[in-house]
């Protein structure tokens, strides 16, 4: 047993039951992935002309072709995640969780795409019983933490855990679940910052966007044992994205519902190439309260040379920050400026690199391979405990 789970077992009175480890993302899971989230209703228009049919843009593409792009910045957060063992408390068994989590920024200076911020973190997941007294948890975890990174095979490789959370035993949700939520939230807190950061550098304007890779629909965190959480409901928060953009390789566009009913994943299989659908509106109460997006779709290329009728499309999502936008939508001419210098983003593609290279926005697969290629090996990371 390694010293990191005999620290865990000493210092939290449990017992390791030595079970097999793995990581999530290596297992087989069935079902498919989405970037998004479902079940949203597009209640409105989310742009300021109402079109009642799909956008042709390549005329506006070809324009931009030579001109220097608006997207200047690209984000990825990514997570590994672990089942490192089994641990008992009070007879009953619960799961310990550990994950590594990569977050990184690139800049395009002249077609050449540099590192502008990288950061990683290293965190474990327990049960809250590991600490019986939940008025001491915080600190017990803190000292826990400490030990655990004075062990000797952690000191000789010059590796440390940033944080140890412990998730809630209690509900419906399966226990490894919400230990992985755990982690989920926060990197998503950790891509906050990054982004409030270049804010606060004022690197982003109309004229440097930033692209986030994957949905900015983030989950309203309760800042309970959270400090320094940061909601998209807080306007000040949400100012921060007034030059972001969130873009969502695969997404389910079976759950998105019009007004009125029914499905909007006809209107996206038929998008033409270089095609957008209408802007639509939606509040996020995932989010909080108050919280808008403005939602289209663009066809990056023709389907009969793709795998599925969705491969070759992706979702764009922008976050609604100001008041008269939220009443009467986004500029057309706006989304329709932003759908062009995407739609040149397209090429080269990763084909055979990544499965999902029809959908890719060149740039940002480039800075989720820079993320990747920072993790530990899986089979060095497991070792560690």
């Amino acid at each position: 047993m390694g010293a990191i789970i005999s620290t865990i077992e000493k210092q939290t009175n449990g017992k390791s039951y030595k079970s097999y480890r793995y990581c999530h993302s290596t297992t087989d899971r069935a079902g498919i992935e989405y970037d998004d989230n479902a079940n949203v209703e597009w209640k409105d228009f989310g742009e300021t002309e109402q079109h009642k049919k799909s956008v042709d843009l390549r005329t506006e593409a070809d324009k931009r072709k030579f001109l220097p792009s608006v997207f200047t910045y690209f984000l990825d957060g990514s997570r590994h995640t672990y089942k490192i063992d089994d641990i008992s408390y009070n007879k009953n068994v619960y799961p310990i969780i550990a994950g590594q989590i990569g977050i990184g920024c690139c800049k395009r200076i002249q077609k050449e795409l540099i590192k502008e911020k990288f950061n990683r973190k290293m965190v474990m997941v327990l049960p809250d019983i590991a600490f019986r007294d939940p008025w001491d948890r915080t600190v017990l975890a803190r000292d826990l933490l400490k030990q655990i990174n004075e062990t000797v095979k952690l000191k000789r490789f010059g590796i440390s855990f940033d944080s140890i959370k412990l998730y809630d035993r209690s509900g419906d949700v399966k226990l490894e679940d919400k230990a992985v939520s755990k982690i989920q939230d926060f990197m998503v807190e950790l891509e906050k910052n990054m982004v409030a950061d270049l804010v606060t550098a004022g690197k982003l304007n109309q004229d440097n966007y930033l692209i986030k890779d994957g949905s900015l629909e983030y989950q309203k965190v309760s800042p309970k044992n959270n400090q320094g959480v940061k909601n998209l409901s807080d306007k000040k928060v949400a100012k921060n994205y007034h030059y972001v953009i969130g873009v969502s390789k695969s997404f389910d566009p079976t759950k998105c519902f019009i007004k009125g009913g029914g499905s909007n994943s006809d209107i996206i299989a038929n998008l033409k190439p270089f095609h957008r659908t209408p802007a639509y509106m939606f509040e996020s109460t995932r989010s909080g309260n108050d919280v808008k997006f403005c939602v289209w779709y663009i066809r990056l290329c023709e389907a009969k040379y793709t795998k599925s009728v969705f491969d070759g499309v992706i979702k764009v999502e922008k976050l609604i920050v100001k008041d008269s936008e939220k009443e009467n939508g986004v500029p057309s001419e706006e989304i329709d400026n932003l759908s062009a210098f995407l739609l040149n983003e397209r090429n080269p593609v990763c084909y055979g690199a990544d499965g999902r290279w029809a959908n890719h926005i060149y740039p940002v697969y480039l800075t989720e391979s820079f993320v990747k290629s920072k993790y530990l090996s899986n089979d060095l990371f497991m070792q560690l405990f």
